[in-house]
């Protein structure tokens, strides 16, 4: 990808490939406990992890044949002013709200949903159509989700849930629903990923110079999880699962060589998986 402009003290990273503008845009930064990476791991075999973590929020933008298509949504105003800093940045890069053809969800945890919807359940984006895999819709509007396979609070899962719900609630008619094998705009592609949550989903987007990976959540930083990926977080559904996904998505990527974008790797996002010792590292771009 050719740089348009670097310009993140400006909360915004510019690139073009092909005819497709790529813009990675700041939600903002969070601190995170270190208690929610590597849970039941003790804290001695984790070498120099810091007691938190700071994990950006970057949200992809494509513009290309007249769409404008984001990737999340980050986090509203929950939790500014560290974070719910997109709209600010959009319009820093240029971009509109109202501009916004297309919202693709990785996934429905309130840090990429929250920013869809403001204060007395205003739509932020109200010319979007918001894109969610059916697998996720259909766990989180459950009268029953089942957070037995996670490591978090029980509590903590089904207040999450509720919130969760809300949010869809307020979405509902905007809502696309899709599965795995779905194309769903050109050049964007679907790959089921799941465990984090049960329809997390990473995205194959084609440029049409190159081909390059969505991430999403598969890492939440950039040591501790390439190194081990088994040790997983709180915030998995499935820990089980997750770790297995994490595993088998880094190794493909290694593998293959292709180029990453990461939602809570260090901005702009963009690097690559490679092989470091007994697992693997992150390359940034």
């Amino acid at each position: 990808m050719l740089p348009l402009m670097m310009n993140h003290p400006a909360g915004f990273t510019a690139f073009r490939s092909g005819e497709m503008e790529i813009f990675s845009v700041t939600d903002g930064e969070v601190i995170y406990e270190a208690r929610c990476f590597a849970p039941g791991i003790p804290r001695t075999l984790l070498g120099n992890s810091p007691r938190h973590f700071i994990l950006p929020h970057n949200i992809l933008v494509l513009r290309f044949n007249n769409r404008v298509v984001m990737f999340d949504a980050g986090n509203g105003h929950y939790t500014a002013p560290e974070a719910g800093q997109l709209q600010f940045y959009l319009h820093a890069a240029g971009i509109t709200p109202e501009s916004v053809t297309d919202i693709i969800l990785t996934h429905a945890h309130p840090d990429h949903i929250n920013g869809l919807v403001g204060v007395g359940e205003q739509l932020m984006f109200p010319e979007a159509r918001i894109h969610l895999s059916q697998a996720e819709y259909d766990f989180w509007v459950s009268e029953s989700p089942d957070f037995s396979r996670s490591k978090n609070i029980p509590a903590a899962l089904l207040q999450m849930q509720q919130h969760i719900k809300g949010i869809l609630r307020v979405l509902d008619n905007r809502l696309q629903l899709f599965h795995s094998t779905d194309a769903l705009l050109e050049g964007i592609h679907p790959v089921a990923a799941p465990g984090h949550t049960p329809g997390h989903t990473l995205f194959a987007i084609n440029t049409g110079e190159e081909q390059f990976i969505h991430m999403a959540d598969t890492c939440h930083e950039n040591e501790l999880l390439f190194h081990h990926p088994e040790w997983g977080t709180i915030f998995d559904i499935d820990f089980e699962q997750a770790a297995q996904t994490r595993q088998a998505t880094l190794q493909e990527l290694a593998n293959n060589g292709k180029l990453v974008f990461g939602y809570h790797l260090p901005a702009p996002g963009f690097g690559k998986v490679i092989q470091g010792g007994d697992g693997f590292a992150w390359k940034p771009q």
